[in-house]
Order: C-alpha cells, then structure tokens, then sequence
C-alpha cells in the first residue's frame, strides 16, 4: 500500500491536469465553432464542458495551489 502523494507529485498531478483542461478548451472552441454545421456538435459542447467542469472542481478543491 502506498502512502500519501508527496508534494512533487501533487504538483505533477496539478500540472497535467492543468493541461488537460487546456486541451478541453481548445477541443470546446471547436466544437463551439463546428456547431454551426454539426448538429452533434452542440451535445458534444455541452458534455465536454460538464467534464470541465468538474475537473475544475477537483483542481480548486482537491489540488489546490499550496
């Protein structure tokens, strides 16, 4: 059994998470803009952003900045 996440690897976990949330920004304005041809589009905007959403949650309230 492992025992508590060190810092480093809290702030390694911050940081991929960051960049995740990155990528879903940059895959939310697309589809933002596909939404004007892509019916699905829209569905896929609103479900992504609730994934979002929530990984935003974890990062304020399970990771905070130290």
């Amino acid at each position: 059994m492992e025992g508590p996440m060190s810092e480093i690897d809290l702030s390694t976990a911050r940081y991929s998470l960051l960049a995740v949330a990155a990528g879903i920004d940059g895959v939310l304005a697309l589809l933002d803009q596909q939404s004007e041809w892509w019916e699905g589009a829209f569905g896929a905007f609103c479900l992504l952003g609730l994934v979002k959403a929530q990984l935003e949650r974890v990062l304020e309230e399970e990771l905070p900045v130290s």
